[in-house]
């Protein structure tokens, strides 16, 4: 019995599964395991605080982390103070309770390319610090290097340290890494690209979860640690191609599809949603969006993505889903529909649509959802094409992403954060705005079922404009202090610096204006929600322009980043 079924939730029936589980014979991980307890087995008696074993990197994938060594005739706490020698980037202080005998106590955040200090406290007194070299980070994109390192920049440094909410800016880049920086915007950690980098989230254990497209196409799902470990392996037999949810310490919940092909004649991808124990890597319920919402509305943004079958449809696009709990609900966010919609947790009924009006048939119109204004009156008129623009222009989401629930225990209340891209931002090409005349946002909502509305209380990211546009991926992340943590993830721009579309004709309309390539310039922010002022700024790119000619048609996607968090680096 699951933790779900113990708690008595009646989910709907899952896939039966062909080759689903726990990959218990992972070479990686059996060999991670083994080098774990061979350097556990070397720490000896005489390594004291003094004469610590210092191990670098010890699985060779998370190369600013290392071990120390040390023996304990007690239980202690002891804490460690990491930094650069020439103190350029920020001090790490974590405080490490050591068991009695040995142990192998995580060194977290070395500064890269350069000598590090790590010192040993107990009690505030320094009884012993260590000296540790890092080589420098993996190289950028160049015309022999795809895929590499990002090139990082602060645009806007830290001037009032106190206003930043705790910890480490943590990004994934679309198949290239996985990283956290400092407020300085110094990289102080990463592992390398022998685990997923797209859509990973930290669970309650610590660990990272993870799945991408370069690790058989989503169809592998990694657990592994700060350190590099690899702790456990996931075998798919449907993919996890988006962003992975937890729900309680056993369960998680990925949008998924398919892969193998419908038992029905539809030939579809990317629109339902997976409900997984983690303990087994079984699939324990499956929402099955196709017989939900209607498979024949014609989605808007849309388009194929390089290498993917033409002939299947990408009708809905699900890249987010969570549990609602105060209304027993599944909210999901489908691109490809332009809505966030929620159905029924145990009868897959579908509850809400928050959505343009336009072009759902009859049967969905009960759904839609009113826009009003913090009194409750309506803010439209949708009766006039007017209105019907002026909406679709200023209050609905188009091609959104990254719909994270801002808690409410109100029965009948559903609030969320959502990333809304802004693809066209209209159902025709002729009120569409091109790339360089968009913006993408961050907005709250906040949806009433009783009476079927939506109201929109806080946005952000218009004041950007064109320099914040980002035609795909993108996510934000509130903070424990209210401060917004937002990465614009696609912010791409040819070589006049006009901002382009990744896929123009289906993710926007075709700007005759732009040119013929294509760079990243990503823009991460962190924002005062209450004046929404910029307190941190920075940029990633790859630093080298593509075309279609040498990176075939995919070189609008040049550097991409799916999901960003703030937190520690030993949370």
């Amino acid at each position: 019995m699951n933790s779900l079924e113990q708690r008595g939730i009646t989910l709907p029936t899952p896939r039966p599964a062909i080759n689903q589980g726990v990959d218990n014979n992972n070479a990686m991980v059996m060999s991670h395991t083994n080098i774990y307890q061979d350097y556990l087995s070397q720490v000896m008696r005489e390594n004291t605080l003094e004469n610590v074993l210092i191990i670098p990197d010890p699985f060779g994938t998370a190369p600013l982390s290392a071990w120390i060594g040390v023996w304990s005739l007690e239980v202690r706490d002891i804490t460690l103070h990491i930094q650069d020698v020439a103190k350029s980037a920020s001090l790490i202080e974590q405080t490490i309770t050591l068991e009695v005998g040995a142990n192998l106590v995580p060194v977290l955040g070395l500064v890269p390319a350069t000598d590090n200090r790590v010192a040993i406290l107990i009690d505030d007194l320094e009884v012993a610090n260590y000296l540790l070299t890092t080589q420098p980070l993996p190289a950028t994109d160049s015309a022999e290097v795809q895929l590499g390192f990002p090139i990082i920049n602060v645009t806007q440094p830290v001037t009032n340290t106190v206003s930043l909410a705790p910890g480490f800016y943590f990004i994934t880049h679309f198949d290239r890494y996985n990283y956290a920086l400092d407020q300085n915007g110094i990289v102080r950690w990463y592992v390398t690209q022998d685990f997923p980098s797209f859509n990973f989230v930290r669970i309650a254990n610590g660990h990272f979860l993870a799945t991408s497209e370069a690790k058989a196409t989503y169809l592998n799902m990694y657990e592994f640690d700060m350190m590099g470990q690899l702790h456990r392996f996931y075998v798919l037999d449907n993919q996890f191609h988006h962003s992975i949810w937890q729900w309680d310490a056993n369960t998680v919940i990925a949008p998924s599809e398919y892969t193998s092909g419908r038992p029905d004649a539809l030939k579809s991808n990317e629109d339902g949603v997976s409900v997984v124990d983690l303990t087994t890597g079984l699939e324990i319920a499956y929402y099955d969006m196709a017989l939900i919402l209607d498979p024949s509305r014609t989605p808007r943004p849309t388009g194929t993505a390089p290498g993917e079958d033409p002939t299947v449809s990408d009708w809905l696009h699900i890249n987010q889903s969570y549990v609602n709990t105060t209304n027993n609900l599944l909210i999901s966010s489908g691109r490809h529909q332009s809505a966030v919609f929620g159905v029924s947790l145990e009868n897959e009924s579908l509850q809400f649509i928050m959505s343009t009006h336009e072009d759902w048939a009859e049967q969905y119109q009960p759904y839609l959802l009113t826009p009003v204004d913090n009194d409750g009156m309506p803010l439209y008129d949708f009766s006039r094409p007017a209105d019907i623009q002026a909406a679709n222009r200023d209050f609905w989401t188009w091609g959104q992403h990254n719909v994270v629930e801002i808690a409410n225990d109100d029965p009948g209340i559903v609030e969320f954060m959502v990333f809304d891209n802004g693809n066209f931002r209209s159902r025709n090409d002729e009120n569409s705005l091109l790339p360089p005349d968009n913006y993408s946002r961050v907005v709250h909502f906040v949806i009433d079922l009783n009476a079927m509305t939506v109201k929109r209380p806080f946005e952000y990211g218009k004041e950007l404009g064109s320099r914040g546009y980002s035609s795909c991926v993108s996510a934000k992340e509130i903070q424990s202090n209210g401060n917004i943590v937002v990465h614009f993830g696609d912010c791409t721009f040819d070589e006049n610096g006009r901002a382009i579309s990744c896929q123009p004709g289906d993710s926007d309309v075709i700007d005759p204006q732009e040119g013929t390539e294509a760079m990243g310039n990503l823009l991460l922010q962190e924002i005062d929600a209450e004046t929404k002022s910029v307190l941190f700024e920075a940029t990633m790119t790859s630093g080298y322009y593509k075309n279609a000619d040498v990176n075939g048609d995919g070189y609008r996607y040049d550097i991409t980043s799916f999901r960003v968090y703030k937190m520690g680096l030993y949370d």
